[in-house]
């Protein structure tokens, strides 16, 4: 476990690359594992939304991030990348969630995100789709930028998904 969270660690480093992440179905399975388990800590500690509904909107995130993965991968000829760059994607994801546990910590201690918090998570969040690109970069030989781009296209898709079909997951400032 230690050798898969210190690869996970390095992609988001981008000290290496998908291809160096274990072609292996079981480990996917292990990591979406312990990636729902994550979700659902770091969701609950941000809203008091049900359960159900905080994994179903992370859920159809994750479907539609991997699945345009197997789309984009598909259309350059190289399907067979996918099982590694889906767990290099959600072990990434993993990793960046472990490193703000300490940040919902507080936030939960101080009674709620404040500004200097949101910077943190702005920052966080700017992180994982920078590793993103790098992956996508790597995975579907394109430049930086437009795996960059990819990443950002996704992340778009993937929430106006989320708020369309579970509109509910917003919940109004105030």
């Amino acid at each position: 476990m230690k050798a898969l969270m210190t690869l996970f660690w390095r992609l988001a480093i981008f000290r290496a690359g998908p291809e160096d992440t274990p072609y292996s179905p079981a480990i996917l399975a292990l990591v979406m594992m312990i990636w729902t388990g994550l979700q659902l800590v770091v969701g609950l500690a941000q809203s008091n939304l049900p359960a159900a509904l905080l994994l179903g909107s992370q859920w159809l995130a994750l479907t539609i991030l991997l699945m345009g993965t197997l789309v984009l991968l598909s259309f350059k000829g190289l399907a067979g990348r996918w099982l590694q760059t889906a767990t290099a994607l959600v072990g990434v994801d993993v990793v960046l969630s472990i490193v703000n546990l300490p940040l919902l910590g507080v936030g939960v201690l101080l009674g709620g995100a404040t500004g200097g918090l949101e910077v943190f998570y702005l920052l966080l969040i700017s992180w994982q789709l920078a590793a993103q690109a790098f992956i996508f970069h790597r995975a579907l030989n394109v430049g930086p930028f437009l795996g960059l781009a990819i990443s950002m296209m996704l992340l778009v898709v993937s929430y106006g998904t989320v708020v369309t079909v579970l509109p509910e997951v917003i919940v109004p400032a105030g």
